[in-house]
């Protein structure tokens, strides 16, 4: 199925395929379009997440005076100082690193916070957001997360630059890109041969093509159709039978990556799991 490229077309298109500023690329080079959400949804999800922080803060204050009354200034000032750490960094994280970047503001504005790769975000990020959060939110009264927002080309508060994290729109029941199935008349090459990783542009460009095929115009699926296989075949081989459909060879190849990823973060994972329960028996741990 090798498609004729006489002059190094695919060659130049690939070097224009590469991930928008809107885009997130995982870690098997699939692109998701989720776009970064703009400073006037950032600043209602704030103002509704603070608004619930202050109403949790006001029942723990509350609660807390019924039982003890600070005698002096000294106990009054660390009253106070525990207070405010509780409302400005404590609550955040907690709410953040339970619902995995997700929160009631984000919840209805429909965004939600995610590691650049697309991932959930984890301890370490919560965690560093909700520090930096004193500084960029609090002491600054958010001029600086506002600032640094309207500079970045992603909309980044300097909590998200430091955890390497983005806000997106997240719509409402997103599963992400669905899996590719091996076409029919590609399943019996498909057991006996071998695919290599697949460049992240490549990969995005191939998947928004079988995405987008239904908006082409016959002319433009045709053409882009052969220049991708063709960019596709050096890391198949052998190569897919001649007369093969470009697309159905396009489908396959990102069929057969899909369930080698697969394979080897199963693989990965029960590694893990048998390193841990190693771990969690003697001579390593103690009861």
């Amino acid at each position: 199925m090798k498609a004729e490229d006489p002059e190094g077309r695919y060659q130049q298109v690939g070097k224009t395929v590469v991930a928008t500023s809107n885009d997130i690329v995982t870690g098997e080079g699939v692109g998701l379009v989720l776009p970064t959400v703009t400073l006037g949804t950032r600043i209602i999800s704030a103002v509704i997440d603070y608004g619930l922080y202050t109403i949790l803060a006001g029942i723990f204050v509350y609660c807390s005076l019924r039982v003890w009354e600070p005698d002096n200034f000294a106990q009054v000032f660390t009253y106070i100082s525990v207070g405010i750490i509780i409302w400005a960094v404590f609550l955040p994280f907690i709410v953040q690193y339970a619902t995995r970047g997700s929160s009631l503001g984000r919840f209805i504005t429909r965004s939600r916070t995610v590691r650049y790769d697309g991932g959930v975000i984890g301890l370490r990020h919560a965690m560093t957001r909700a520090l930096a959060g004193l500084f960029d939110i609090h002491l600054t009264f958010g001029a600086l997360g506002t600032i640094s927002m309207l500079l970045t080309e992603q909309g980044q508060r300097p909590g998200d630059l430091l955890a390497g994290t983005i806000v997106v729109r997240w719509p409402k029941n997103f599963r992400g890109p669905e899996p590719h199935a091996i076409d029919h008349s590609l399943e019996r090459w498909s057991r006996t041969a071998t695919t290599q990783s697949i460049p992240g542009p490549l990969s995005i460009a191939a998947r928004d093509f079988l995405r987008t095929t239904k908006h082409m115009t016959p002319e433009t699926r045709t053409e882009r159709g052969r220049d991708l296989a063709a960019g596709l075949e050096p890391y198949v081989a052998p190569p897919a039978p001649r007369g093969t459909h470009p697309e159905a060879f396009i489908q396959t190849v990102l069929a057969m990556r899909e369930a080698i990823d697969y394979q080897a973060e199963s693989a990965r994972l029960a590694r893990q799991f048998q390193t841990e329960e190693k771990l969690s028996t003697l001579p390593y741990s103690v009861r």
